[in-house]
C-alpha cells in the first residue's frame, strides 16, 4: 500500500507544474505581465508537444528496454523542476518560453515512465483501482496547487509562483523517488541504435493493428479533435475569466478549484452510467455536454452564468478521460491493450497543438472570442459526430450475449 500511495503522490506532485505553467499562472504572466499574446504561448506549447510527440515512442522503447522507468523518471523530473525553477528569475520573454518548453518536455515525458510503473506497483487484478486513486490525487493535487500558490502569486505576481511550483513537485515527487525501486534483475545495458529501430518498427506496427481494428481507428480521430478542444479549454480558461469575464486573481482561484470538485464528482458518478450506457453513449452525453456549456458561454457571457457553467464543465472534464480510457480498452484486441493506449497517449500530446495555435490566432483580435470558443464547439461536434459511427462494445456483447 505504501509503494501505491508513493505511485499517487507523484501524480499530485506534477500537477503543481500543470497549474502553475500549463492553465494558470505562467499564461498569465505571458498576456498580462509581459504583454505577450496568447499565440507566442500556444507556438511554444505547440513546439514542446510535437517534440513530446516524436520523443513519446522511443522514450517507451527505452523503458521496456532498459527497465529502469524509475531512473529516466527522475531525470525528466528534475529537468522540469530546474528549468522551471530558473524561469522564476528570469525577464527576457524568449528565454523564459525557451524554458517553458523544455520543461514541459520533460513533464509531458515523465509521465511516459510513470505510466509505465502502474502495471508493477499495483496489486494483481487492481489496475484499474489504482488508476482511478492516482486520478484522484491528481485532481486533488490542481486543488492544493491552487491554493499552495496563492499566496506567492498575491505577495509578488505570477512569476513568483514559477519557483515554488518547481519546488513542491519536487517535494511531493520524493516519496516515489525513494520508495519505488528499479528492479535489479531487470536493469540491462541500452542498445541506443537497436531501440530507435524497434520503437519506429513498433510504432508503425501499432498504427498498422490499429487501423485494422473495427471502430478503433474511428475513436482515435474523434478523440483528436475533441482533445484538441478540450486542452485549449483548459489552458485559456484563465485568460478568459479575466479579459473576457472580468474575473479578478481570487475569483479565478475560486473558480478553478469549484471546478476541480465537480471534476471529482463526474469521474465517480458519471462513470456510474457506463455500466447502463456503454462506454461510447455515456462518451456522447459527456462530449455533448460540453457542446452545450461551451454553447451558453458564447451565447451568454455573464459572471453569474460562467459559475453555472464552470462545474459543469468540471464534471464533464473529470468523466471525460475516465470514459475515454474504459472505452480504449474495450475497443483494443486484448493482446494489445497496452500498445493501443500508448498510441492514444501519442494521439493526445498531438492534441495539444492545433487546438491552442487556432485559439491564438483568433484571439489575436480580442474580438474574435466569441469565434475561438465557437471553433472549440466545432471541434467537440467533429468528435461527437465520429464516435456515433463508433460501435458500443458493451452493447455488442450484451447482443451477441
Amino acid at each position: 500500500m505504501t509503494t501505491v500511495v508513493s505511485w499517487a503522490l507523484f501524480d499530485f506532485a506534477n500537477t503543481f507544474f500543470a497549474v502553475a505553467m500549463l492553465t494558470f499562472h505562467f499564461p498569465l504572466w505571458v498576456v498580462e505581465d509581459r504583454g505577450g499574446s496568447e499565440l507566442i504561448f500556444s507556438l511554444a506549447l505547440g513546439v514542446s508537444m510535437a517534440c513530446v510527440g516524436l520523443l513519446m515512442p522511443f522514450c517507451g522503447a527505452i523503458s521496456d528496454a532498459s527497465g529502469q522507468r524509475m531512473r529516466y523518471l527522475r531525470w525528466t523530473t528534475y529537468g522540469c523542476v530546474v528549468a522551471t525553477f530558473l524561469m522564476g528569475f528570469l525577464q527576457p520573454l524568449w528565454l523564459a518560453l525557451v524554458l517553458f518548453g523544455i520543461a514541459n518536455i520533460c513533464y509531458q515525458l515523465g509521465t511516459v515512465f510513470y505510466d509505465a510503473l502502474l502495471w508493477r506497483v499495483a496489486p494483481a487484478g487492481r489496475v484499474g483501482v489504482v488508476s482511478g486513486f492516482g486520478a484522484a490525487f491528481g485532481y486533488l493535487g490542481s486543488m492544493a496547487g491552487l491554493l499552495f500558490l496563492w499566496p506567492f502569486a498575491r505577495m509578488g505576481g505570477h512569476q513568483a509562483t514559477f519557483a515554488p511550483s518547481a519546488i513542491f513537485f519536487l517535494i511531493f515527487a520524493l516519496p516515489s523517488f525513494l520508495t519505488i525501486k528499479d528492479d535489479g534483475q531487470e536493469r540491462r545495458p541500452v542498445q541506443w541504435a537497436a531501440v530507435v529501430r524497434a520503437a519506429a518498427l513498433r510504432l508503425a506496427m501499432t498504427v498498422r493493428h490499429a487501423s485494422n481494428v473495427s471502430g478503433l481507428w474511428r475513436y482515435l480521430w474523434a478523440s483528436f479533435f475533441s482533445a484538441n478542444a478540450i486542452n485549449t479549454i483548459l489552458i485559456f480558461m484563465a485568460i478568459y475569466t479575466k479579459k473576457v469575464m472580468g474575473f479578478n486573481e481570487l475569483q479565478i482561484i475560486q473558480f478553478f478549484v469549484v471546478s476541480q470538485a465537480c471534476s471529482i464528482a463526474g469521474a465517480v458518478f458519471l462513470t456510474r452510467l457506463i455500466p447502463r450506457w456503454g462506454s461510447q453513449r455515456t462518451l456522447l452525453a459527456i462530449w455533448s455536454g460540453w457542446i452545450l456549456a461551451l454553447g451558453a458561454v458564447t451565447a451568454s457571457p455573464s459572471l453569474q452564468w460562467l459559475w453555472v457553467i464552470g462545474p459543469t464543465i468540471g464534471v464533464c472534464l473529470g468523466a471525460t478521460w475516465a470514459t475515454a480510457r474504459v472505452l480504449l480498452i474495450e475497443l483494443s484486441p486484448k493482446e494489445q491493450i497496452a500498445e493501443m493506449v500508448g498510441l492514444a497517449g501519442l494521439v493526445s500530446r498531438f492534441s495539444s497543438i492545433l487546438g491552442p495555435i487556432a485559439w491564438g490566432v483568433l484571439v489575436s483580435d480580442p474580438r474574435h472570442y466569441r469565434h475561438a470558443t465557437g471553433l472549440m464547439m466545432m471541434l467537440l461536434a467533429i468528435g461527437v459526430w465520429l464516435l456515433w459511427k463508433v460501435p458500443n462494445p458493451d452493447f455488442q456483447a450484451r447482443r451477441q450475449a
